[in-house]
């Protein structure tokens, strides 16, 4: 499209250009760049067939068209649904072939049209239109204020903005009495608005709200013609002022060099070149920062590479290259010190001591690479700073979640504008110590793209044998890490890579026991909180029993956290009470009854276990990021041709667990005195309560075998017995993970006997003592050593090995004398 040109043809003495009958059919030509409005004019090329078509067709006596607004959809080959609702009624002033297939056309926009129907899309459009009336605004003092407002500001536009002409005010101030509807349309054709905004003008039928459209949009260009004037204005005189002290610095310059006198970029270059001799790095390295000296007082300090090679030196100055803080080697002041901040945690704890021991008999060590694993909220983090504190070293946290640079590990090359080192070396920097403790949280959620893998980056930096020369990219000068002890946090160890997991001691931080967490709370929330919110011991007192309802029914989390917030809520509560003095109580006890009241309904259910023993119906032992759950897994079959059905949001592995458990219970079924019938003439629906919780994995195989050999051998299963274990095709029983929390789970759920697998027996050292006590514990090699702890008396079960005679009462033995006969 070309150039548009716009113009008023008459006034409102004779308007005869608006006095035309509008056809109710008309072919339409799509306009891509512009807008027509009634009374402009409008020049532009046509090149598109399909418009070159209609030019071609049309009759020589027709010169009335239909011009829409395109809005949307391929310029070269629109839909009808593309062209715009509103659009003007045109007569073709001119026709101009340009050559066979381009014409150079005129067009004079009459009346505001509306698109009824499109009729036809080829070989040209053509619509059934209607003529749309704008409304008839009588001359107000209203009007002639909103006229005058536009007329000025538009006139302060033509001055400020030199893409307007003058001579669009003169026709505009000729035409300023045509009325309101003329006025708004010739302004809207003038003004160089964005092509949607426009096509709101067109669209806007009303005079007085097109006017107020137009001051609006005239005001926001009037601001953007002042910013930019004012932002020119400012880069002259930011250039003419630098050409100004360019000039007088050179002059400087030859006045010092006659006088003998050095400048004071000399003078820092020589402080600089006494710093890099202190420096304690080899000499090749030494060479390049002298080379970097000298270059540096050969420049301007207005040069742009003064200010890169002044700021890589000052980083370089800033690194902490032999300052160290000196070790607490006292293992028993070290050992109380992570006990008053962490309760609990004896592994962590112990490991930390060794390493205490080892650096005190050697009195050198490369720190070790610690990696902190488990569920959020059991203190990897203040753990961190704790070990820090009992060993009086300097602290700081590099938070690596979510970052997918490569260079915020290695820093930036010192020739890109804006480069720095990386974190690691502005942590050293920042402790000004060169053997801190560095805590690099959540390695588990570092990222990777395009711009580099991060957590290849941190290969060498957490190796012992290779961090002793680690290079920033920013520095280019390899420093020694080896002193540091490093410590990693992460909530799952799946997400590392295999080679960075290779590299650090994993040690695992599983969930509170709820004894451990109301020690925490007495111990450490309780007394911080009450400073936190203004109050002292002797004001209030939360029981222990109120503490461990809070835990229980309140909170479903392996750590503190939201612990500390329900606490937070009721010492709140009573603060206000405190500060309102409405209440002459100076003591406020909590106790279970007053829970409802700080705290609201238990936001938590816990699975218990049964009364009675029930067919199909066995306990599993689950484990989640929230600690352990007991978990029902019932049965039920019905008459049908052997099919299985199983439902409650499974994962494949845990669907592999229930094929493997049928087929097992099948191939056993002589023994479990099961007729081959019932598999063959039954269908067996197996289902998970709690549907709305995904879950996987193999733990719940031997609960799952024990359910179907329950439910098509009608036996009962005892109620108070929960297990867990993976079993294989040929029914053996493995071990599985997460034994400590399963076992809590089942210790707070009226278990009285826990079914494992035999290769978890070493994990039972790692549960309380006081869970342990009131539970029995069988361990099976075999599902049928699950079956004969679980199942009771219906048909009697056959046995095949005679060795297995002694097993059958095996839960009533107690766990001493069972350890004995094993």
């Amino acid at each position: 499209m070309a150039q548009s040109t716009r113009g008023k043809t008459s006034n409102s003495n004779s308007p005869d250009w608006l006095d035309v009958d509008v056809p109710n059919r008309l072919p339409i030509i799509p306009l891509v760049s512009s807008v027509l409005f009634p009374g402009g004019v409008l020049s532009l090329q046509v090149g598109i067939d399909r418009n070159v078509r209609l030019l071609k067709n049309l009759p020589d006596d027709q010169n009335l068209i239909a011009a829409f607004c395109q809005k949307s959809g391929d310029k070269e080959n629109p839909r009808a649904e593309d062209l715009s609702h509103i659009g003007v009624l045109a007569a073709i002033v001119q026709r101009l072939p340009l050559s066979s297939d381009r014409y150079q056309l005129f067009l004079q926009g009459r009346q505001r049209l509306e698109l009824v129907q499109m009729l036809q899309s080829e070989p040209y459009f053509e619509a059934k239109v209607r003529e749309v009336i704008p409304r008839q605004i009588p001359k107000t003092v209203k009007t002639d204020a909103l006229m005058q407002k536009a007329m000025s500001l538009f006139e302060k536009l033509v001055e400020s903005d030199a893409k307007y002409s003058n001579e669009l005010l003169n026709i505009l101030r000729m035409n300023v009495n045509e009325g309101a509807d003329t006025f708004a349309d010739l302004l809207s054709s003038f003004v160089n608005f964005p092509l949607e905004e426009k096509q709101l003008l067109l669209e806007t039928v009303n005079p007085i709200e097109r006017i107020e459209l137009l001051i609006d949009y005239i005001q926001r260009d009037l601001g953007k013609a002042t910013v930019d004037r004012e932002l020119q204005r400012q880069i002259q005189t930011s250039i003419d002022r630098r050409e100004r002290e360019n000039y007088l610095r050179e002059q400087l310059r030859v006045i010092q060099d006659e006088l003998g006198d050095t400048n004071a970029a000399e003078r820092e270059a020589d402080t600089y070149r006494e710093r890099v001799e202190a420096l304690p790095i080899a000499d090749e390295h030494k060479g390049t920062l002298r080379r970097e000296v000298n270059r540096l007082a050969q420049l301007s300090p207005s040069s742009s590479d003064y200010a890169v090679i002044k700021g890589h030196l000052d980083t370089v100055f800033q690194v902490p290259w032999t300052e160290k803080t000196e070790d607490k080697l006292d293992l028993a002041k070290a050992e109380e010190a992570l006990d008053l901040r962490h309760y609990g945690l004896e592994k962590v704890k112990e490991r930390i001591i060794e390493y205490l021991a080892v650096l005190k008999l050697k009195g050198d060590l490369k720190g070790p690479i610690l990696c902190f694993t488990g569920p959020p909220g059991v203190g990897k983090t203040s753990l961190g700073a704790a070990i820090a504190d009992a060993l009086g070293r300097k602290f700081v946290r590099m938070a690596v979640g979510g970052v997918t640079d490569e260079s915020e590990i290695r820093g930036h090359r010192k020739t890109y504008i804006g480069a720095m080192p990386g974190k690691l070396i502005q942590s050293y920097v920042q402790v000004g110590v060169n053997n801190p403790l560095i805590m690099i949280d959540e390695i588990d959620k570092i990222g990777k793209d395009f711009r580099g893998d991060p957590a290849s980056a941190l290969l060498e930096v957490l190796d012992p044998k290779q961090n002793n020369a680690f290079v920033d990219r920013y520095l280019e000068i390899p420093y020694d890490l080896s002193h540091t002890l490093f410590i990693c946090t992460a909530n799952v160890l799946d997400s590392i890579p295999g080679p960075l997991r290779d590299r650090m001691e994993v040690i695992r931080l599983s969930g509170y026991t709820e004894t451990e967490k109301l020690h925490i709370a007495k111990k450490h929330l309780i007394p911080e909180l009450l400073e936190n919110h203004g109050l002292v011991e002797s004001q209030v007192t939360i029981a222990d029993e109120a503490i461990l309802t809070v835990i229980r029914d309140h909170t479903a989390e392996a750590g503190v956290r939201n612990l500390e917030r329900k606490l937070a809520t009721i010492l709140r509560k009573i603060a206000r009470k405190v500060a309102s003095g409405d209440n002459t109580e100076v003591h406020y006890t909590v106790e279970n009854k007053d829970l409802e009241t700080y705290l609201g309904l238990p936001l938590f259910e816990h699975e218990y276990a049964e009364r009675n023993p029930e067919i199909g119906v066995t306990t599993g032992l689950a484990w989640t990021q929230s600690g352990g759950e007991i978990m029902f897994i019932e049965a039920t079959r019905m008459p049908g041709s052997g099919r299985t059905t199983v439902t409650g949001q499974l994962g494949d592995v845990m669907r592999e667990s229930v094929t493997a458990a049928y087929s097992y219970v099948r191939s056993k079924a002589a023994e479990l005195a099961i007729e081959d019938r019932m598999f063959t003439d039954h269908d067996v629906h197996i289902h998970f309560p709690a549907g709305a919780i995904p879950k996987d994995g193999p733990s719940a195989g031997v609960a799952i075998a024990t359910c179907i050999a329950s439910v098509m051998g009608e036996r009962p299963v005892r109620h108070d017995v929960a297990m867990t274990g993976e079993i294989t095709l040929r029914g053996k029983v493995l071990s599985v993970g997460g034994i400590k929390e399963k076992v809590m789970a089942a210790g707070r759920s009226n278990i009285k006997t826990v079914v494992l697998p035999e290769g978890n027996r070493k994990d039972l050292t790692e549960v309380p003592v006081e869970v342990k006590e009131g539970l029995s514990f069988v361990f099976a090699e075999r599902v049928e050593d699950v079956w004969r702890a679980t199942l009771m008396p219906g048909h009697r079960m056959k046995s095949t090995d005679p060795e297995d005679d002694d097993v059958e009462d095996r839960a009533e033995v107690p766990q001493e004398e069972r350890s004995e006969r094993r």
